[in-house]
C-alpha cells in the first residue's frame, strides 16, 4: 500500500513535484480547512501522512500520534551540505 500524504501550505510546490511523480497528495489548500487542528482531524479521518515544516503542526501531531515528518532547518542544511559535498567531490573527479 501506497502512503497518501498531507502536504501542509509552506511545501505546496514540493507536494504538485510529488503528486506529478505518482505519489498520492493532498495538499493542505484542498482540504477546505484552515486550522492546524482541523487538518490534523483531516488526516486522522483519511489516513493521511502529514508533512510540513510548521512546528507547531509538527508538536500538534506527535501530541495526537499522528504519522508525519518534520522538515526544519537542520534537515535542509544537511541536504545542502551534502549536495555541496557531493558537487565537490564530482568537480575535483573532472579536474584530475
Amino acid at each position: 500500500m501506497k502512503l497518501k500524504l498531507l502536504i501542509d501550505e509552506q511545501l505546496l510546490g514540493c507536494g504538485v513535484l510529488l503528486k506529478s511523480i505518482g505519489y498520492q497528495v493532498v495538499l493542505a489548500n484542498e482540504t477546505g480547512v484552515q486550522l492546524d487542528t482541523d487538518l490534523v482531524e483531516y488526516a486522522i479521518q483519511n489516513g493521511l501522512f502529514i508533512v510540513t515544516e510548521d512546528k507547531g503542526m509538527a508538536s500538534l501531531c506527535k501530541f495526537r500520534n499522528v504519522p508525519h515528518l518534520h522538515i526544519d532547518v537542520s534537515m535542509k542544511a544537511k541536504m545542502i551540505v551534502d549536495q555541496l559535498k557531493s558537487k565537490a567531490s564530482n568537480d575535483k573527479g573532472l579536474d584530475a
